[in-house]
């Protein structure tokens, strides 16, 4: 059989192309770990490693090597290590330092990062895109091998000098990463080396009633001790090198042989200033709020996308040819746009970068497509739930906090302009000035008295209404306006210099 040559590049272009965009194909030295189950732990060692228990996990990719020191340089800017070396694993690294190298990164490259919160108060957001650090499971099950294991004590081989720098053979210092032997997955260094830093807190009873599916560790206790695994190179002993031994330490704990390899889900994608919200429960309005904020009700949600930022009027711009903005400055947000017009811009974006638009229709006749991969505006639910901080949530009576000040420009801390975005403290999930600085537009038809017979999956407003809601509160305003519960609105076909937008994405088939 022949091809001819144009079809053959046409052939091989195609191929070309699949493999680019594969949702498995793994980053730059990252190995793809693809799930199963498998038993966690062992028997026959230490009480912590104890009971032998079943664990299943989602796919994932895993450091081909270990942080070197070139890779955190060129992210950090500086190198605390002890033994130098572009190509040795980066050391003197405590948990904290750890976690801020990888949202640093996930920034860097375009990928929404896991990590909120500051101290002992650092949350993951496990659906988002960015670089994190592996959990103890995950860390285990990469050593073993996973779906590929053949059951080596030590991560590639029954045969610690095969696979690792320990006391026995490391001379005494760190060495270079990758020139011991892989394990089966293509994995260096699992074994030695350097310790490595996992996600969750210690605790020595944990496997006793961890769970089966994902196990991300226990709840806090004391907030403090955190586990780490491998075993470390010089001083190192060759029980500390099996793939089932645990070890914890405080997260402030910083030591010569003491660094961590990067994790990321197989799902995470570029989603540029999009932050992706895992859909889930939570508890909509405030029986302490004013009228229309109550009754507080039950409210469960898909996940979905939400701009890290209000759309600017760089954003605007780039899409509208125009800008309508009272207050100018192209990372400020744009203003004086009525709900319309927020409704065209949704779809002029989502077909310049190539979704299907959401919305069809005109004037009070329009219709959302919640099915579309298009940019849209946030239903009201899902505002609130993102304000909040999703499941990540702590609760607090603005977005990201309880003092308007950290978190929100508003009277009190204003000119009574729009800032720049971005400048205030952020949400549980990354995301910025939900509350203050301005209204933002949600798709929904106010009724005050919505909230008494709303539904409870996934709830979209009124049939219909005079009014379209607006959340979140101004420069121009109190307190009390910028409280994630806070409800207003305004006629559609209206703006203000103190209301904008701030887009969404629906997550198609309901995964991030």
């Amino acid at each position: 059989m022949s091809i001819k040559p144009g079809r053959l590049l046409i052939f091989f272009l195609t191929v070309s192309m699949l493999l680019a965009f594969a949702p498995d194909r793994a980053p730059e030295n990252m190995v793809l770990v693809r799930g199963g189950s498998f038993q966690m732990g062992d028997d026959r060692a230490y009480s912590d490693e104890e009971p032998v228990h079943s664990v299943t996990l989602d796919s994932f990719f895993i450091g081909c090597f270990e942080v070197t020191q070139q890779e955190w340089t060129a992210v950090m800017g500086n190198n605390p290590s002890h033994y130098k070396g572009a190509d040795l694993p980066v050391q003197d690294i405590d948990w904290h330092m750890a976690i801020e190298y990888c949202n640093k990164r996930s920034q860097i490259e375009g990928l929404s990062p896991c990590y909120s919160g500051s101290g002992d108060n650092i949350a993951c957001n496990f659906a988002a895109g960015g670089y994190r650090l592996p959990t103890e499971a995950e860390w285990e099950y990469a050593a073993r091998g996973g779906l590929k294991s053949r059951h080596y004590i030590y991560s590639g081989s029954n045969n610690p000098d095969e696979a690792a720098w320990y006391e026995s053979n490391c001379e005494d210092r760190i060495q270079p990463v990758g020139k011991k032997k892989p394990n089966e997955l293509g994995i260096y260094d699992m074994s030695g080396n350097i310790w490595e830093w996992c996600w969750d807190r210690y605790e020595a009873g944990y496997y006793n009633d961890s769970p089966v599916n994902n196990p991300k560790g226990p709840a806090p206790v004391d907030g403090k001790k955190r586990a780490y695994r491998g075993g470390g190179g010089p001083g190192g002993r060759v029980e500390w090198l099996r793939n089932t031994a645990r070890y914890s330490l405080d997260t402030t704990y910083r030591s010569f042989d003491m660094g961590f390899r990067i994790a990321g889900n197989t799902t995470g994608k570029k989603t540029g200033n999009m932050v992706p919200v895992e859909g889930g429960t939570f508890l909509m309005g405030g029986n302490d709020g004013g009228s229309g904020e109550r009754p507080a009700h039950a409210a469960t949600l898909n996940s979905f996308y939400i701009g890290k930022f209000e759309v600017t009027q760089e954003e605007w711009c780039a899409v509208m040819g125009k800008n309508p903005s009272y207050w100018v400055g192209a990372k400020s947000p744009v203003d004086s746009v009525a709900w319309n017009e927020a409704v065209e811009y949704c779809n002029k974006r989502s077909q310049k970068e190539g979704f299907t638009p959401c919305y069809s229709g005109s004037g009070d006749e329009i219709v959302c497509n919640f099915g579309s991969d298009g940019y849209r505006l946030p239903t009201e639910a899902e505002w609130e739930y993102a304000g909040r901080g999703g499941a990540l949530s702590g609760n607090y009576k603005y977005s990201g906090g309880n003092n308007p000040g950290e978190v929100a420009w508003y009277a009190e801390n204003s000119t009574f302009k729009n800032e720049t975005v971005g400048l205030k403290k952020a949400n549980e999930l990354g995301i910025y000035d939900m509350s203050g600085n301005l209204w933002e537009w949600c798709w929904d038809w106010f009724d005050k008295d919505y909230y008494k017979n709303s539904p409870g999956q996934n709830p979209q407003g009124p049939a219909a209404g005079l009014r379209r809601v607006m959340r979140g509160g101004s420069t121009f305003n109190p307190e009390n306006y910028v409280r994630t519960t806070f409800r207003a609105s305004q006629k559609p076909n209206m703006g203000s210099t103190r209301l904008g937008l701030r887009v969404v994405r629906s997550a198609i088939g309901g995964k991030l």
